[in-house]
């Protein structure tokens, strides 16, 4: 995981090299420019920036945050399975079908479970998106993040019609990790934190040979 945060870390410093080395035109003919032509060219400069500096994250994260499968791929309606399976299970977490992707929440609607997430003090809706490439075995992961209100009442709960972006990178890898562990965790247990749901589900589809993408977007 180490080398994967020196490496997001570089991709972000070489492109504010990158924005640098654009502005120094800029720079060098200030002073045959008038305050007002200058100070267009800064906020034009500045536009152009901003909107390139999203997608460029969002290739830093691509490149960066790359796991090779363990081992030979299973087929996919085998790893759709597997990971459906969670719904069958004594735990928090949920699966949805949404069009191609599926998407990996907590089960906020189960008054048996909302009660503890109201209590762990939840301010977010953690959502894991997954898009399944069949041509090169990878699993793209995108986390989401909705606001979420409890003030309606015992077991009650209403959450936001946007879902913000914000990877998450904090998971650990390993044979020992998939979504079993779901059965073996005990209630009280649960913190309620994105990692719970990325690991076991990331470590999964690493375990059945399919690659692990992580993207921004």
């Amino acid at each position: 995981m180490f080398k994967r945060y020196v490496y997001t870390t570089g991709g972000v410093v070489l492109l504010f090299i990158i924005y640098a080395l654009t502005l120094l035109p800029i720079l060098a003919v200030r002073n045959t420019l008038a305050s007002k032509e200058f100070a267009f060219a800064l906020v034009l400069w500045g536009i152009l920036a901003g909107i390139f500096f999203m997608p460029a994250l969002a290739m830093i994260i691509k490149k960066a945050w790359f796991f090779p499968g363990r081992g030979e791929p299973v087929v996919r309606e085998l790893l759709l399975s597997m990971i459906m399976g969670v719904n069958s299970l004594n735990a928090p977490v949920q699966v949805k079908k949404h069009r191609k992707k599926l998407v990996i929440t907590w089960r906020y609607k189960d008054q048996a479970w909302c009660e503890r997430m109201e209590k762990s003090g939840m301010k977010k809706l953690y959502e894991l998106w997954l898009s399944f490439d069949n041509n090169t075995k990878t699993v793209t992961l995108t986390d989401k993040f909705r606001s979420v209100d409890w003030s309606l009442g015992p077991g009650r709960v209403k959450t936001g019609w946007l879902a913000n972006s914000r990877p998450v990178f904090k998971v650990e890898t390993g044979n020992e990790w998939g979504v079993e562990n779901y059965e073996d965790t005990e209630p009280d247990d649960y913190n309620f934190g994105p990692e719970e749901i990325k690991g076991p589900i990331m470590n999964t589809i690493l375990k059945n040979g399919w690659n692990v993408r992580f993207s921004l977007f």
